[in-house]
């Protein structure tokens, strides 16, 4: 085979434990700020029916455990720093914490466009940074979190491309199939994203698919920590770096932040 055809992502390096380490302070940080917005609504007399301010605490709780677990997986993901095998298993949950943690900051402009809609005396004045959150969370949030997520198979497949010299050879524009795959699946989520911001106030979607979505965020990222902490190690590196992972979890997650995009809208 030609030489122009060895794949370009051959020369791809980057160092996740590195990384994680920074990912673990922001997830700390993060940590702090979702539990001072539990706090915020104590002063506000809010009605039992409530839904808005019975939403951004369900959600800011939420956003505070997942958020919590996070900062503690990628500390524990920051002492990978061997190759070989380790170097597996520590793309492998960087694939995993990824979704968790990126749909855990939406939960917090989740949360905070429900308290700017009915906390305070003077909160028509928060209408225009209320429209740049709702921009942020229902569009601009979900496609960095799709695009970052494709980032992190990039890093899944250059360990392939490191271990398996069939796997080195690529064909369309130097890359991988896999690669197109998984570009495929982020441009469909992406396409979504798009059609649900135009569509949105079309939409009727309950007011309470914020409250399901934060816990079933907190739910995966509790599945997750269980998974990579007892199940991931125990396992072959085969399957942990499998296409048929890689390829399942970006589809998820594909799924799960479309969902969050449209759960956005909700109470327009």
């Amino acid at each position: 085979m030609p030489s122009s055809m060895i794949c370009r992502i051959a020369h791809f390096e980057f160092d996740i434990a590195s990384t994680a380490g920074w990912y673990s302070s922001i997830a700390g940080l993060l940590t702090g700020f979702a539990l001072l917005a539990i706090l915020l609504p104590l002063d506000h007399e809010a009605k039992r029916e409530d839904v808005e301010c019975t939403n951004a605490v369900v959600v800011f709780v939420c956003a505070f455990f997942s958020l919590l677990v996070l900062s503690i997986n990628y500390a524990v993901l920051a002492g990978r720093t061997a190759g070989g095998t380790v170097a597996a298993v520590a793309a492998h949950e960087q694939m995993l914490f990824g979704p968790a943690f990126g749909l855990s900051a939406l939960l917090l402009l989740f949360g905070l466009n429900a308290v700017l809609r009915t906390y305070g005396a003077n909160r028509e004045i928060f209408l225009p940074a209320q429209h740049v959150i709702l921009l942020m969370t229902s569009l601009l949030g979900p496609i960095l979190v799709l695009s970052l997520q494709f980032s992190n198979a990039l890093d899944l497949e250059f360990f392939r491309v490191q271990n398996d010299p069939d796997a080195a050879r690529c064909s369309v524009a130097g890359l991988p199939d896999t690669i197109w795959i998984n570009l495929a699946i982020t441009g469909v989520a992406v396409a979504a994203v798009l059609a649900l911001a135009a569509l949105g106030h079309r939409l009727r979607i309950p007011r309470h698919a914020p409250i399901l979505i934060a816990k079933i965020v907190l739910g995966f990222t509790v599945a997750t920590t269980a998974w990579t902490a007892v199940v991931a190690p125990m396992l072959p590196v085969e399957p942990v770096t499998g296409l048929l992972f890689e390829q399942i979890t970006l589809t998820l997650t594909a799924i799960a932040t479309v969902a969050a995009a449209a759960a956005a809208h909700a109470g327009q």
